[in-house]
């Protein structure tokens, strides 16, 4: 098309027909204007194409990193449901405690609610955005806004939730070592425990531990950490990180 005006241009002006090439002249340069600006609008198009297809990818990844915290928090927030269970087993044990009658000796509780399974979110894929300070290939503020804030509140539960739960935990444990040998907890876990003769031959003091009135004490402060603690994930982490998973299915979905 170009050409062709370039040729037109070319007779008018051996015709001496100026005010007919300029016409041609100026109808040339609005045709390369208009070239310039589709093929500007096109990349323009390209670019948008990549970074939407872009955009989605890291909505995936962060969708199945996010589900997987939710696989995660749920069989924490079991385990812990379970050791509150186990403490109150245990406190029950110690009321009706005869020490002539005891025919079972339950260790697994013992030492099972002595562990401490703190919930850590994993996020590799947000907390590169944030690093390489290409967070605004996520467009929607609401999604940034919803992981910035459950992960802020994941940090707080461990600068000061999780402090106080490893504290009274490891307070506990200090306590059922005075009567338990320590080897005991990896054989229990191991299945290898089964007679009470090889538990006091390496080291148990089971009537001590029931009638010391420190373990009621210790007993009531992990069952206080748990208590809490699931509460916590059922009531703030669980509600933070569902938002996330709702916000990154809907634009998934758009």
């Amino acid at each position: 098309m170009i050409k062709f005006f370039r040729k037109i241009r070319y007779d008018l002006m051996e015709k001496n027909k100026t005010g007919k090439y300029f016409k041609y002249a100026i109808g040339e340069i609005v045709l390369v204007v208009i070239g310039i600006l589709i093929a500007l609008q096109i990349n323009n198009w390209n670019e948008q194409r990549k970074q939407n297809s872009q955009e989605r990818y890291i909505l995936n990844q962060l969708k199945v990193e996010f589900e997987a915290d939710s696989i995660k928090i749920n069989t924490l927030e079991k385990l812990t449901t379970g050791k509150m269970n186990e403490s109150k087993y245990l406190l029950q044990l110690i009321t009706e405690y005869n020490k002539d009658s005891i025919r079972f000796i339950p260790l697994k509780p013992i030492f099972f609610i002595g562990k401490a399974i703190p919930f850590y979110d994993y996020s590799p894929t947000y907390n590169e955005l944030v690093n390489s300070g290409k967070l605004n290939v996520i467009s929607n503020d609401s999604i940034k806004i919803a992981i910035n804030d459950f992960i802020n509140h994941n940090a707080q539960m461990e600068s000061t939730l999780y402090v106080d739960m490893h504290a009274k935990k490891s307070s506990y444990m200090n306590h059922v070592y005075r009567y338990f040998n320590g080897e005991i907890n990896g054989l229990l876990w191991q299945a290898k425990m089964s007679d009470l003769s090889e538990l006091l031959a390496l080291g148990a003091d089971y009537n001590g531990f029931m009638e010391d009135p420190n373990t009621i004490y210790e007993l009531n402060k992990v069952l206080a950490s748990d208590s809490e603690l699931s509460f916590i994930y059922n009531r703030n982490v669980k509600n933070k990180l569902y938002l996330v998973l709702d916000l990154l299915n809907r634009e998934i979905q758009k």
